[in-house]
């Protein structure tokens, strides 16, 4: 390490300095930070933007802070950034965040219709059906009690995501896409009662360095699934 007052003549390149951080995260992420020591005219010598870091080739260094100090001394800190994970294509292990919520659908869609309102020729609780067409039209009478008025139920809303970073550019035609069982790594999927398949939504993401931090964002369907004729499979190995 130089100490102050202490500098090589002629000093061609950045000197690498003895002190480091190496910071492993839980998400798969890999921090490191590196300092090195070069005359004022010697500066280009320091590592630029997506170098390499010098000892693993897993990081790329994302920003650069200069000081200027005495004796003509340039410091660079430099601050690097990579996943762990390893192969042509690296990906980390996804961090999945599930949001609770509620959809509302048509009262005459409920699984139990039969008990509710019953059939055109047989209504029950007081509901109403169209004589030539038989379409639901509502509860009426003093037979509705309390479903008088009633046109939707509430079911549960099935959104979530997954977050993870890669070195491989997110493919947006994968977006409106059915899937049935999200990739999510060597995590088991979850299994959601009442959901037989998947709309990936959107996939929103950044770029940092030569990786991607990709948000996968899905919604799931009902007992019947998502209509395949308006929305289309996800192709395999998309």
């Amino acid at each position: 390490m130089i100490k102050k007052g202490q500098l090589p003549k002629p000093l061609l390149s950045g000197i690498k300095q003895t002190d480091s951080t190496y910071i492993v995260k839980n998400d798969g992420t890999i921090e490191a930070s590196l300092t090195f020591v070069a005359d004022k005219a010697s500066i280009i010598s320091f590592p630029q933007i997506d170098d390499d870091h010098p000892d693993d080739v897993r990081l790329q260094c994302y920003n650069r802070t200069l000081t200027y100090g005495n004796n003509e001394l340039v410091t660079c800190t430099c601050s690097y950034f990579g996943i762990a994970a390893v192969g042509t294509t690296r990906k980390t292990e996804p961090v999945i965040s599930y949001d609770a919520g509620t959809n509302q659908e048509p009262v005459e869609t409920h699984p139990r219709w039969d008990t509710i309102g019953g059939e055109p020729n047989e209504p029950k609780n007081g509901a109403q059906y169209d004589e030539d067409t038989g379409q639901f039209l509502g509860f009426a009478g003093d037979d509705a009690g309390d479903l008088l008025g009633v046109q939707y139920y509430l079911t549960p809303a099935t959104n979530f995501t997954m977050t993870y970073w890669t070195t491989r550019q997110p493919n947006l035609r994968r977006r409106l896409k059915v899937v049935k069982d999200p990739e999510i790594g060597t995590k088991i999927f979850p299994r959601i009662p009442n959901v037989k398949n998947f709309l990936l939504v959107d996939m929103p993401y950044r770029k940092v360095g030569n990786l991607y931090q990709v948000t996968e964002q899905y919604t799931g369907s009902g007992d019947r699934g998502w209509n395949e004729k308006i929305y289309q499979p996800m192709p395999v190995g998309s």
